[in-house]
C-alpha cells in the first residue's frame, strides 16, 4: 500500500537545526580543567546518562548533577566531585548561545509553507525554549514534544507518537528529520515514520534512512517531492 503524500514534518533540534557555539565536549573540558580534575567521562557518556531516566520533573540543573554524580561513582570518584563539576559546568553554559546549522532556518521556513511542523527533541523547555527563541523559530511549530521531560526520551517511540496525535497525522505520511542514527532513525522508525538523516559526512550510516541529507539546504526542495 502506497505511503501517500507527506503531510507533516517533524524535526530534531540539537545537531539538526542548531548547535552550541561552544560544544559540550569543549565546555566539559573547560569544567574539568577549572576543577583541576583529569577527565573521567566524555560528552557522549554525559548525554547517554542524562537521558537514562524515562520521564522526570527535575530541573536541568538537578538532572545534570545526578548524571555527573552517577558518572563520577562509575569512575570510582567521590560523588562530591561530580556535584562540584556539575556546578562549574552550569556556570559556563548559556542555552541561548546557539547558531543555526547551514540551511536550517531556510529549511524550516520552506517546510512550514508546505507541511505541518512539529519539533521532537530530547530535553525540556528549560534548555530548549531559549534556543528556539534565540533562533526566532518558536512559532514555526504547531506542536513541540520534549522527550525525557513529558514523554520517554528518543529513541523510544513515545515522543513521535505524541506529536502524531497532536497533529492528527498518519506515521507514513510524516517525515522526521534528525542527525542521530540511534535517537532519530531508530526512534522514528519504531513509530512507523519515514526518516531523513542529516549525515555528518564522515561515515556511512549503519541504519538506512529513507532519505540521506548532505545539509539542511536539501530540505528547501524536499527529496520526497
Amino acid at each position: 500500500m502506497p505511503d501517500g503524500p507527506v503531510e507533516a514534518v517533524f524535526l530534531d533540534l540539537d545537531g539538526t537545526i542548531c548547535e552550541y557555539r561552544q560544544p559540550t565536549r569543549a565546555l566539559l573540558a573547560r569544567a574539568f580543567e577549572e576543577l583541576g580534575v583529569e577527565p573521567f567521562f566524555t560528552a557522549e557518556d554525559y548525554r547517554e546518562q542524562l537521558f537514562s531516566q524515562v520521564i522526570t520533573d527535575e530541573t536541568m540543573a538537578e538532572r545534570r548533577e545526578a548524571a555527573f554524580t552517577a558518572l563520577a561513582e562509575s569512575a570510582g570518584r567521590e560523588p562530591a566531585v561530580g556535584r562540584r563539576l556539575a556546578a562549574v559546568y552550569a556556570s559556563m553554559r548559556d542555552y541561548r548561545d546557539v547558531r543555526p546549522l547551514p540551511g536550517a532556518i531556510e529549511a524550516v521556513e520552506a517546510l512550514g509553507e508546505r507541511y505541518r511542523l512539529a519539533l521532537v527533541t530530547n530535553g525540556g523547555p528549560e534548555t530548549q525554549d531559549g534556543k528556539l527563541d534565540a533562533l526566532g523559530i518558536t512559532d514555526a511549530f504547531s506542536t513541540i514534544v520534549y522527550g525525557g521531560y513529558e514523554t520517554a526520551p528518543k529513541p523510544e517511540p513515545n515522543p513521535f507518537m505524541k506529536a502524531l496525535t497532536a497533529l492528527d497525522v498518519r506515521p507514513r505520511r510524516t517525515v522526521h528529520v534528525g542527525n542521530s542514527i540511534r535517537a532519530d532513525v531508530w526512534g522514528a522508525d519504531a513509530a512507523g515514520l519515514r526518516v531523513a538523516l542529516l549525515a555528518d559526512g564522515d561515515d556511512e550510516p549503519i541504519t538506512a534512512p529513507d532519505y540521506l541529507l548532505d545539509s539542511m539546504y536539501d530540505l528547501v526542495e524536499p527529496p520526497w517531492r
